[in-house]
């Protein structure tokens, strides 16, 4: 019986790059004998279906009512309460991600702990944290959270079963629309840094567009700017225009660089990574004004609540 668990999402639309790349990439460079892949399926074709069975796959049909990067995290915690026999599992995005080397690493160490990678850039992922999303006491709590700390990247997660139940309970609970991308990745990180976590190496899940290191790509490979071979290669982005790989795949016929593009984002993060260092000193500077004010109020004998 296989204790470890990679699931995954998708529909119709990523279901061609799920199987010819995802899925491809990942039986060809990691050792599949202790580790089982689900895909919850948000509308994949009979085909994509078919095809994802017949090679081992689990493959759970889901409704999808909401954004699948929000209700895959409700769907998750669903599988996971029905098979108890899995000790470690990874939420991994499948539309934009491809593998490289064995990942078995990341089942076998740590394993008391969630794992993730930090970007080395924050993406302007604060415009989710709004009252649209959350209650205000969640969203204050969240957007300190998240300008205070470096930002895990919520492509890819691996934890104990019952953390992974945990924490996507937390996310449905805190979400209240559940429509639109964006969300999920404020509260995975408000939560992680909670509950603390191990910070993986930054090759286990290489986001291109934030990666400080940079990237080479030698016959449709990638490897970081100093050379390392990229386990797990992230080519993110809400928006495909802005997504710095063109052709984007498995294979030496695959992957192009959009130089414009990447170098703009470079510059783009470059120059708001200075703003978020403003908004934490602010925070706190308005923490210790609350704090000398309420000690003032103290000394003159005025009763202050909390």
């Amino acid at each position: 019986m296989k204790t470890n668990l990679i699931i995954t999402a998708s529909d119709k639309k990523y279901g061609d790059f799920l199987i010819e790349h995802w899925f491809a990439s990942l039986r060809a460079n990691t050792n599949l004998e202790h580790i089982d892949v689900a895909v919850l399926d948000y509308g994949l074709s009979v085909a994509q279906r078919f095809y994802l069975q017949s090679n081992g796959v689990i493959v759970r049909s889901c409704e999808r009512d909401g954004h699948v990067t929000s209700i895959r995290y409700r769907d998750m915690k669903l599988l996971l309460q029905e098979h108890p026999e899995y000790q470690q599992v990874m939420l991994c995005d499948s539309g934009d991600i491809i593998f490289q080397a064995d990942i078995n690493i990341l089942f076998s160490e740590h394993t008391d702990q969630f794992r993730a990678v930090c970007e080395d850039y924050k993406p302007l992922v604060s415009i989710f944290i709004s009252n649209d999303f959350f209650d205000p006491e969640d969203k204050d709590r969240l957007l300190e959270c998240f300008i205070k700390n470096p930002m895990i990247n919520g492509g890819m997660v691996i934890g104990p079963r019952q953390k992974m139940i945990d924490l996507s309970e937390i996310v449905n609970i805190t979400i209240k629309d559940k429509s639109r991308f964006g969300p999920d990745q404020v509260v995975l990180n408000g939560y992680l840094y909670d509950k603390g976590f191990y910070r993986l190496d930054s090759i286990y899940n290489y986001v291109i567009a934030t990666a400080r290191e940079g990237i080479e790509i030698k016959k449709g490979m990638f490897y970081t700017g100093a050379g390392r071979l990229i386990a797990v290669v992230h080519n993110a982005g809400n928006v495909g225009t802005f997504r710095p790989i063109e052709h984007f795949g498995y294979g030496p016929s695959y992957n192009i660089l959009k130089g414009d593009v990447y170098r703009t984002l470079k510059i783009f993060y470059e120059s708001t990574e200075g703003l978020f260092k403003t908004q934490e000193l602010f925070i706190d500077s308005q923490r210790k004004f609350k704090m000398t004010f309420r000690k003032f109020l103290k000394d003159m004998g005025i009763r202050v609540h909390h």
